[in-house]
């Protein structure tokens, strides 16, 4: 086929162009599909081991039931060793935290909290997990422990609760004064919030009159 001087000048300037372009192009396109194939991927995978997790948990919580420490302790082991990304990691360490507090095993409490703490995908789970080390600590007399996790940065929603810890340490230590002011702050809080729990404002309010607040 021939073509006439304007048709040829025409195929040479996408020759060049393709020439300068087409590689990006190309490139484009197939990075376009890698990261397609990526996600897709890797939703499967998410979808699996959230499934794989959820039985997990479902034995740990039947467990939990029967007050069969070990078996929580087991299924609570495997879901945050193999599954901590998942939301079931963090609840699942807060139930075997409480399962070995309540046989006496201080130290693997500690750990399930401390692993919930850092790594739950909750904010309230790794919060809540926080309180609880928090008093976890107090009962040890780690009072230097205890503060430092007591004056980290929370949520508004456990500021009540955290300034209750910091009166709880003080308190633990017999400084009345300054667990009251702490206690004080967090009655204030705890007050203006129309979701507080009655038994939370209770125990709070117990506290605080031990000490002459309010």
């Amino acid at each position: 086929m021939h073509f006439n001087l304007e048709e040829q000048e025409q195929i040479a300037d996408i020759k060049a162009w393709w020439k300068q372009y087409g590689l990006w192009i190309i490139g484009g396109i197939v990075a376009v599909a890698l990261a397609y194939v990526i996600y897709a991927g890797w939703n499967w995978y998410s979808a699996k081991q959230s499934q794989a997790a959820s039985q997990l948990y479902e034995t740990l919580m039947t467990a939990a039931q029967k007050q069969d420490s070990s078996q929580v302790l087991r299924a609570a082991d495997d879901i945050e060793n193999q599954y901590s990304s998942t939301a079931y990691a963090g609840m699942a360490g807060l139930i075997a935290a409480q399962a070995a507090n309540a046989a006496g095993d201080i130290a693997t409490a500690e750990k399930h909290l401390r692993f919930t703490m850092d790594k739950a995908k909750s904010l309230g789970h790794s919060e809540l997990a926080r309180a609880r080390l928090i008093s976890l600590l107090i009962d040890k007399a780690d009072f230097e422990g205890a503060k430092k996790l007591a004056d980290a940065k929370v949520s508004d929603a456990f500021k009540p609760l955290m300034l209750e810890r910091q009166g709880d340490i003080f308190l633990a230590q017999e400084q009345a004064i300054q667990a009251r002011t702490y206690y004080q702050q967090a009655w204030d809080l705890l007050i203006k919030n129309p979701e507080a729990l009655d038994e939370s404002k209770r125990l709070l309010k117990v506290k605080l009159d031990a000490v002459g607040g309010r």
